[in-house]
């Protein structure tokens, strides 16, 4: 089956539809608040640690949950645990817009709730990814991710754009309300769908939920190929990414341009990682998900260098949208790779370890936080890719199966 023969089927496919529908809300919602939460952070604050630190609050909760979310993965109908989350992101997202059109939001109401809607963001991979994979079965599977995969990177580009028009015409309380209203449609879509993915039997379900994650963790540290997949997913949360986070401060401070233009360059960025999903979803191939995986978040890291040198916001746009491109590999094969390496009774607990992964880049914001508050925001992009092409190499020499690489 080509992919694209694998992708036609899936878009006939009704209830890969409505998973994917609930990716498409989520994810507009999602970036769309974590945009104009950093432009009202650097506005109030004037600080590009304290923008940082909105997505470490974000992040925060995989770290501190991922693992845990993933067992009950395994555990639990993950349709309805998704639905119960959206809903309650929708409840966060109308109380912060309350709180913008009443004139009272402060920096710590949007801190406390960007905490709040990160506890929801950790269900993504361990519910959501997982129950794609189960509609799409083997055969469907690599289409089926990197088209959700690209979907995500399109939300990535149309949220922030629709964050920064928002935010400049009608305030943060317009892109809020915005937001709730996709929070509620992605529960509506959850709860009407059909139970997909397979729950495990009652005896699995008895088992004790901290041998179900001692079980995961021996699994991961005896497999070579599973624990490089982790660790490319810490250099590129650690050194990588967090660049994103820097986009409010330079737009503002350093190019001098509005909300609507910060929207732009963070949407750029956005729709490299959807033009570069595409092509993969059409011409990928098994053999090279690794070295996708790899060498998108190296070309990622280098990118993000040259960006930080483009003297105005159209170039710096146009590298952007490069920076984006190669992440795709990345961002593609993720949950592809996780998927394909986990045997089924555990892929909601190794998608668990995933999130995670993603968690420790809490210390990546951290670090790209300090890093512009004392040298500005373009040469801590710099100083921070530059740390993250050193521990990239290393995973890379070691990998056997990169190098020679076999179908999944």
């Amino acid at each position: 089956m080509t992919a694209t023969h694998g992708l036609g089927q899936l878009l006939r496919d009704p209830v890969y539809l409505r998973i994917w529908l609930v990716g498409v809300c989520g994810g507009i919602a999602r970036w769309l608040e974590l945009l104009v939460a950093g432009i009202f952070a650097v506005e109030m604050t004037g600080s590009p640690f304290l923008v940082a630190l909105l997505v470490v609050l974000r992040l925060a909760p995989m770290a501190i949950f991922g693992p845990l979310v993933g067992t009950f993965a395994d555990r639990l109908q993950p349709r309805l645990f998704l639905g119960a989350g959206q809903a309650v992101a929708c409840v966060i997202s109308t109380i912060v817009c309350l709180l913008f059109l009443s004139g009272t939001a402060q920096y710590w109401h949007v801190a406390v709730a960007t905490f709040a809607a990160g506890i929801i963001w950790t269900t993504e991979m361990p519910l959501r990814r997982r129950i794609v994979g189960d509609v799409a079965g083997r055969e469907r599977l690599a289409p089926a991710m990197s088209f959700d995969s690209a979907t995500n990177n399109a939300t990535r580009m149309v949220g922030p754009l629709i964050g920064g028009l928002l935010y400049q015409t009608i305030g943060a309380g317009g892109a809020f309300a915005l937001s709730a209203t996709l929070f509620a449609a992605a529960a509506v879509f959850l709860f009407g769908a059909p139970a997909t993915a397979a729950v495990v039997d009652a005896a699995a379900r008895s088992t004790k939920v901290l041998r179900d994650l001692r079980d995961a963790f021996a699994f991961a540290a005896g497999n070579k190929d599973v624990l490089r997949i982790f660790a490319v997913t810490i250099v590129f949360n650690l050194w990588a990414f967090p660049f994103v986070s820097m986009i409010p401060v330079i737009g503002r401070e350093e190019l001098g341009v509005g909300a609507g233009w910060i929207g732009v360059l963070a949407g750029l960025e956005g729709g490299g990682a959807f033009l570069g999903a595409l092509v993969i979803a059409v011409l990928g191939r098994p053999r090279q998900f690794r070295r996708l995986y790899v060498f998108g978040t190296l070309g990622y890291l280098i990118l993000i260098i040259v960006a930080s040198w483009m003297p105005g916001p159209w170039l710096m746009g146009a590298v952007f949208l490069g920076v984006g491109f190669s992440g795709a590999g990345f961002t593609t094969m993720q949950s592809v790779l996780v998927y394909t390496a986990a045997p089924p009774e555990m892929r909601g607990r190794l998608f668990g370890f995933m999130v995670l992964c993603i968690g420790t880049g809490i210390f990546g914001y951290v670090n790209i936080g300090l890093m512009a508050e004392w040298y500005g925001g373009t040469t801590a992009i710099r100083i921070v890719a530059a740390e993250g092409i050193v521990p990239l190499l290393l995973i890379a020499v070691g990998w056997r199966a990169l190098w020679r690489p076999a179908d999944y």
